[in-house]
């Protein structure tokens, strides 16, 4: 006779075992010491589990788990424990590592537990539970190193860089800022800067520097700063603002450069200037002792100066200028400017000095940058060439000066530099985020999908969440690419018109029945030029960050016009040329002034966490632009926001015909011959599979030129060619062109998640496959490539 559970104790079985699974999903074991006679333990099965260790270790001893902690961790470990058990506490907290008996692995384990002790104070139990903390620990460490370089990089700089917190107090700076103001590190982070600054500048630095940080915009300043041995030195700051992944600004970074040489020279060069007109003002009288002034006063600059005649050649040069190229006057004195030892190793450089100075003896200033290769090395120099006037207005003689501006160039290069790891940091924290989702949902439901209890209903939910989740992995790859103008794009000839249109009745469900949407096309139809796909995409993407922008409720309108240039954008001048602008205005909140810049970038969202990935603008700036367009914004905060984009104008088709797409059975291959090329074993294996599962006859190559091979030895074996695009050797494109020339009647096949070449070249007229694809869709395009091919000739 057989004791059926009450209905109680058989939930509280499920309970237990429910307990047990959620404590081996989140890999949490208990444990259970007795301490009245020495230790006694009892663990959980997914303690055992954790240690790997077999069931029969249930109760292994105290000298058992010493044994198992890393030789690092041991006497730590064990001392904090008898530690604690001889003392008044009755929580147990500790972070060790363990080296597991079963496979080897170093684990990290966190350890929680709390002590009960009698009425004499001695411990009799501890209760408590092991979790591995492992990946966070690998992934803190990690963190630390990332640190550890970056304050490395920005210690090695010559320059002064800092990070700034809003409260005005540095929670970075680097060595250099360190032996600027004289102090150690830690109080380097709370020293007041503005008390080194020169009392004539601190008023206007403070102003300027309280006036850019409220700007939220980039900044400069400049002033003179008390170095730690007492000099004063010109200082030009350069400060950025930070914001943390939510948006939020959380402070400056900045970067500073020394540049007392540059200003000396600059009020050196002014007072050279003054003095030159008043010289040759005063010249016919004074000719002699003018240029002995004159003289003096060029040796005393920090800058390249030279005087030439109305022929170019070298009347005078200075000792900055000698001491460049380590010569002296008798040397260069009389030659041609451009022909004189500064510009033997830069032929394109002497040309443009010629040039320059041609513009000069006509009366016109004339500037250039140029990059000289000196005895001191590689340096760039800031040149004008002048005109120097007689007392008639004439041109007598052309005044060259030079400013080494290497060093200014370096250290704008550095801040560029940190701004741009800072960026990417930004975006690689965004995709692996998005990421890290996606897989999360596949990698639980296929270890659902691997219990061979699970119900048939939820074993369809897995698989097609697994599906549903690659799609979206597939789409998030895409509008990466499409904002890294690297999506593979098949532009057509289209009526833009036509298609707002068709968008407009696919938007109406999307932005709800409260959302009033007007649309204006014109008369008659506008042609563009674009991936028809790509433009669907961008179209509803704006919409729907309108329809998020007014709360679901308000107007939304989208407007097609043509025009003949596209506007000032982001600092680019305007654009002349024909072009159809698509707008659409929402009747929203609008866009802050500071995010306007922002707004396309990658994972750049002000919508609370769930509601958007950040990707839907910049996926419509990579499509435009990679279109030959652009993408414009206008808003006022409170007052709603347009976004147009701009398309190139194209001439009507001269016949459109509807494309169709026929249903095609996914298992139809009906025996039909193909030639698969794939360089990836793995891929390679699925891809055959797959396509015998489909009915196909397969023959694999490894690469295009074994593909070539195999045709040249029956070009009639096959009905068609699939291949990867990216490949050692021949790429996919190349091997598809190849064919198409020696054997026209032969349909080939492209297939690729991502591709430099298709994103610059388009795949040049073959069918495309994208990665990740559907049975059905590689199906249908199989099916149909085999079905339109040209008869081929019989032998």
């Amino acid at each position: 006779m057989t004791n059926k559970l009450s209905a109680p104790e058989q939930a509280l079985i499920d309970r237990e075992r429910e307990l047990a699974e959620v404590q081996r999903i989140a890999k949490v074991g208990g444990v259970v010491v007795d301490l009245t006679a020495g230790f006694r333990n009892h663990r959980s099965p997914e303690y055992l589990a954790i240690h790997g260790l077999p069931p029969e270790a249930v109760n292994e001893t105290h000298e058992d788990w010493v044994r198992r902690l890393h030789p690092d961790d041991r006497e730590r470990a064990e001392r904090q424990f008898l530690d604690l058990i001889k003392g008044t506490s009755d929580r147990y907290s500790a972070e060790y590592r363990i080296i597991r008996p079963n496979d080897g692995e170093v684990r990290w384990i966190a350890a929680e537990g709390r002590i009960d002790r009698d009425e004499s104070g001695r411990a009799v139990r501890m209760v408590g539970a092991h979790i591995d903390i492992t990946d966070r620990a690998i992934a803190r460490e990690m963190l630390r190193e990332s640190e550890q370089r970056f304050k490395a990089i920005a210690d090695s700089a010559p320059v002064p860089i800092w990070v700034t917190r809003l409260d005005r107090t540095r929670s970075f700076a680097n060595r250099a800022y360190c032996d600027f103001i004289g102090l150690p590190y830690e109080d380097a982070l709370v020293f007041d800067w503005r008390s080194i600054i020169h009392p004539d500048d601190v008023a206007e630095v403070v102003r300027n520097s309280v006036a850019g940080e409220a700007s939220l915009q980039p900044f400069v300043l400049e002033g003179r700063y008390r170095r730690a041995d007492g000099q004063w030195r010109w200082i030009r700051s350069e400060s950025q603002p930070r914001w943390d992944p939510a948006g939020r600004h959380i402070g400056f970074i900045g970067v500073a450069h020394d540049i007392t040489t540059a200003k000396q020279a600059e009020i050196d060069l002014r007072n050279v200037n003054e003095t030159l007109e008043r010289l040759i003002a005063q010249r016919t009288a004074q000719l002699h002792s003018s240029e002995s002034q004159l003289r003096a006063i060029l040796e005393t600059t920090n800058q390249y100066q030279g005087l030439l005649d109305l022929k170019g050649r070298l009347l005078y040069v200075n000792g900055t200028a000698l001491a460049g190229i380590a010569a002296e006057p008798a040397q260069v004195l009389g030659a041609l400017f451009w022909k004189t030892p500064w510009f033997e190793a830069a032929p394109e450089a002497a040309s443009a000095i010629e040039r320059a100075f041609r513009t000069a003896r006509v009366g016109e200033i004339a500037k250039l940058d140029l990059e000289l290769q000196l005895p001191a090395g590689t340096r760039h120099i800031d040149f004008s060439l002048r005109p120097v006037a007689d007392t008639q207005g004439g041109v007598m003689a052309v005044l060259a000066e030079g400013i080494d501006s290497t060093e200014r160039r370096r250290n704008e290069e550095a801040l560029r530099q940190a701004q741009k790891m800072e960026a990417v940091g930004q975006l690689t924290g965004g995709v692996a985020h998005d990421f890290n989702n996606l897989l999360t949902i596949i990698r639980s439901a296929v270890d659902f999908l691997r219990r061979r209890d699970l119900p048939e209903e939820r074993r369809r939910r897995y698989v097609d969440a697994i599906s549903d989740t690659a799609d979206r992995a597939s789409k998030l790859t895409g509008q990466l690419l499409a904002f890294a103008r690297r999506q593979p794009l098949s532009p057509v000839v289209f009526d833009v018109a036509a298609q707002i249109q068709s968008i407009a009745n696919l938007i109406r469900p999307l932005v709800g029945s409260r959302v009033e949407i007007d649309v204006d096309t014109g008369s008659g139809p506008n042609y563009a030029i674009a991936d028809v796909g790509q433009f669907e995409t961008a179209l509803v993407n704006l919409a729907v960050n309108g329809r998020d922008a007014m709360n679901g409720e308000g107007r939304l309108s989208i407007a097609l016009r043509r025009v003949d240039e596209i506007p000032p954008v982001r600092s680019q001048p305007a654009r002349p040329g024909e072009f159809v602008a698509i707008s659409v205005t929402d009747s929203g909140s609008g866009i802050a002034l500071t995010n306007l810049d922002v707004i396309f970038e990658p994972f750049f969202t002000t919508k609370e966490v769930g509601r958007g990935t950040g990707l839907g603008l910049s996926q419509a700036f990579g499509f435009a632009k990679q279109s030959g367009g652009e993408i414009s914004v206008q808003s006022t905060l409170g007052e709603g926001a347009t976004f147009t984009i701009y398309l190139p104008q194209a001439q009507a088709p001269e016949q459109t015909t509807a494309a169709t797409l026929s249903r095609v059975d996914p298992a139809g291959g009906l025996g039909h011959r193909i030639l698969v090329v794939e360089d990836n074993v793995e891929v390679g294996k699925f891809s055959t599979e797959l396509l015998q599962d489909l009915g196909y006859t397969i023959k694999w190559a490894k690469s295009a030129d074994e593909a070539l091979a195999a045709l040249a030895e029956d070009e009639f074996a096959f009905d068609l060619v699939f291949s990867d695009v990216i490949m050692p050797g021949k790429n996919g494109v190349e091997l598809a062109t190849i064919i198409r020339e020696r054997y026209p009647g032969l349909p080939v096949v492209l297939t690729s998640g991502y591709s430099s070449v298709l994103a610059e070249n388009a795949h040049q007229g073959f069918e495309l496959v994208q990665k990740p694809y559907s049975v059905e869709a590689i199906s249908r395009v199989l099916r149909r490539a085999i079905s339109e091919r040209r008869t081929r000739p019989t032998g």
